[in-house]
């Protein structure tokens, strides 16, 4: 795995590593009436209106209908904060064989959806919102890399992870559990495991403790996209799965200050939606605040700067580029209120 940089007040600096459910189908409300199981599954399994979720949940019938085959006496946090979102395990399709079309080919993404760049090896692949408000995680390989393209819809957290982990290249599904408000995944293998989307770790199972390495990833329209990246190819909304890729379950939900699920930390310095740009440290994360000129930023009591560019966002250490995601500010707090760093 590569590295990132601690901070200054670190003694050694290395470089490491170098946005209801956080796997929705279909938009979920919280209310306190009940619902038989059966027509919520229903309801979740064809996309549409959605599971009616409590707001208490027993925490040992969560885990224990989760269908996630896990050992689950090995976890890094409380399973009392482990919530079910609405639709059980696979609820949410992950995707595992994306196809992808030229930019002068592609049907039914306008201009104004945002869409995840992300390169390697010479490729450059786009992975539109209105297909990902969906899935919420993309199994592809890009340039030859193995990579996890990942977002939670209820954080607006957009973050690329390798899947080569410790020699093995594991495949992603949606659990349909949150914590934090946040997509855990679930990786697919003998003895599965809980990896938590927004801290990019294990956090149930043997793997506990282990990290994900980040990669880079820029998010923009697919209007700027197609100028700025001519030569990229774009997930096409042949999925193979039955959604209305021209709307978002998610309608209204971040012109709002609340979110459906509880979160730990309640932090008002900044609009609980607005997105951040995120550089993950060893230790710590820079959250960067997109109301910037073009330029170059220094970064508080670090040897990092940050550079914005007609949409695009770059941290760097040194010559080293440094990998970045974008995250809610509410779910960025929830997870780093006490090691983190805050470039306003």
């Amino acid at each position: 795995m590569d590295q990132v940089p601690k901070t200054r007040s670190s003694l050694t600096v290395n470089i490491v590593g170098l946005i209801v459910v956080a796997a929705l189908g279909a938009l979920f409300y919280v209310s306190m009436k009940s619902s038989d199981d059966s027509s919520q599954s229903n309801r979740a399994e064809s996309g549409s209106d959605i599971a009616i979720v409590s707001e208490t949940q027993d925490v040992t019938s969560t885990l224990s209908r989760s269908g996630i085959d896990a050992d689950f006496s090995q976890s890094s946090i409380p399973f009392d904060q482990i919530l079910s979102g609405g639709p059980g395990k696979d609820g949410i399709p992950a995707i595992s064989d994306p196809r992808f079309t030229q930019l002068q080919d592609a049907e039914g993404i306008p201009d104004a959806v945002q869409v995840m760049v992300v390169q390697h090896g010479g490729e450059t692949k786009l992975y539109p919102y209105n297909i990902l408000v969906w899935h919420e995680i993309v199994n592809d390989t890009v340039g030859g890399k193995p990579l996890a393209i990942t977002f939670c819809p209820l954080c607006g957290s957009a973050i690329v992870f390798e899947r080569d982990v410790e020699g093995q290249v594991l495949e992603f599904g949606v659990s349909g559990l949150l914590y934090e408000s946040n997509l855990l995944m679930y990786s697919r293998e003998d003895s599965e495991n809980l990896w938590s989307q927004a801290r990019g770790e294990a956090v149930v199972g043997a793997r506990t403790g282990t990290k994900l390495a980040h990669h880079p990833t820029q998010v923009i329209t697919f209007g700027d996209a197609r100028e700025r990246f001519p030569d990229a190819v774009v997930m096409d909304t042949n999925t193979g799965s039955n959604r209305d890729y021209g709307n978002t379950p998610y309608s209204g939900y971040e012109d709002t200050e609340d979110t459906i699920f509880p979160v730990s930390v309640q932090d008002k310095r900044f609009p609980a939606k607005e997105i951040f740009y995120v550089v993950p440290l060893e230790g710590s994360s820079i959250a960067v605040r997109q109301n910037k000129q073009d330029g170059t930023y220094e970064v508080p009591d670090t040897d990092i700067t940050v550079t914005f560019d007609r949409g695009l966002v770059t941290a760097n250490w040194g010559d080293a580029v440094l990998p970045g995601y974008f995250e809610m500010w509410f779910s960025w707090a929830a997870h780093n209120n006490e090691n983190g760093i805050v470039l306003e």
